[in-house]
């Protein structure tokens, strides 16, 4: 048995300790692939999926029913921060009015194109 292996029988064996609160991603500078660890169930069905879909790229290394341990290339990693922009009520009406007016053309065109196929098949 590897150390690896050794570490995590001991942590899974250790009642005390809580596997499901660690997340993390570790990899050297210029390298092509990360070692990541999740235990939220979100990341784990992310890596599990890249590894089906990708299974010359991720590798998992390691499952419990806690968490993961997987090898994906470090192009895979993405960190960003998704801002909302700031909207007057003036511009949230104009934005209402202006998809009204598009439903509504919308809804006319599919029922004059309906108008028009029943008249050809007459």
């Amino acid at each position: 048995m590897n150390e690896f292996e050794k570490a995590c029988s001991e942590v899974e064996q250790d009642e005390t300790y809580e596997t499901e609160v660690e997340n993390c991603i570790e990899f050297l500078k210029d390298a092509k692939t990360a070692t990541v660890t999740f235990s939220q169930g979100r990341y784990i069905t992310k890596i599990k999926k890249l590894a089906e879909k990708y299974p010359d790229q991720v590798q998992i290394v390691h499952r419990n029913k806690n968490s993961i341990v997987a090898h994906i290339p470090v192009k895979a990693i993405k960190i960003s921060i998704i801002e909302g922009r700031e909207r007057t009520e003036e511009e949230i009406e104009r934005a209402k009015a202006a998809f009204a007016k598009y439903r509504e053309e919308k809804k006319q065109s599919l029922s004059s194109d309906a108008v028009e196929t029943t008249n050809e098949t007459t």
